[in-house]
C-alpha cells in the first residue's frame, strides 16, 4: 500500500474511533474494550472521552502535517506511544478486561503500531 494511502487509512480510523468514544463512550467501541457493565460507569465514560479526544487530536495533527508538508514522524511516534500504552494497559489489567476486548485492542492497537513504525521509516523527520 502506498505511504499516503496507509496514512489516510490510519488517520480516518483513529479519528472515527476517537469520535465514537467521545460521542458515545458506552457504545460498542467502549463496551467492546472493557465490557458493557464497566463501560457504563461514569469514571470509565470520562476516561473513554479523554482517550477519544486524544485520538482525534492525533488524527487531526497528522492530517495537518500531511497537508502542509510538515514533519510526520513526531505525529506517528506520538500515535505509536498512545497505542502502545493502550495495548500494555489493557493486558496489565488482567482479568478485568474481557478476552474479546484484549483481542480487539491487540488487533487495532497492535496493527496501528506496526503500520506507524513502518511509516516512520519512509517519511522525513
Amino acid at each position: 500500500m502506498p505511504t499516503r494511502a496507509m496514512l489516510t487509512t490510519l488517520i480516518a480510523g483513529r479519528f472515527a474511533l476517537g469520535a465514537a468514544l467521545v460521542a458515545k463512550p458506552q457504545s460498542q467501541v467502549g463496551a467492546g474494550w472493557v465490557g458493557g457493565e464497566e463501560a457504563r460507569r461514569s469514571v470509565t465514560t470520562l476516561l473513554f472521552r479523554s482517550v477519544g479526544a486524544r485520538d482525534m487530536a492525533l488524527a487531526l495533527g497528522t492530517v495537518s502535517a500531511l497537508r502542509n508538508g510538515s514533519p510526520l514522524k513526531p505525529w506517528l511516534l506520538g500515535a505509536t506511544l498512545a497505542d502502545t500504552v493502550d495495548l500494555a494497559a489493557t493486558f496489565a489489567a488482567g482479568r478485568a478486561i474481557p478476552k474479546a476486548g484484549k483481542a480487539g485492542i491487540a488487533l487495532l492497537a497492535g496493527g496501528a503500531i506496526v503500520q506507524q513504525l513502518a511509516l516512520t521509516r519512509s517519511v522525513e523527520a
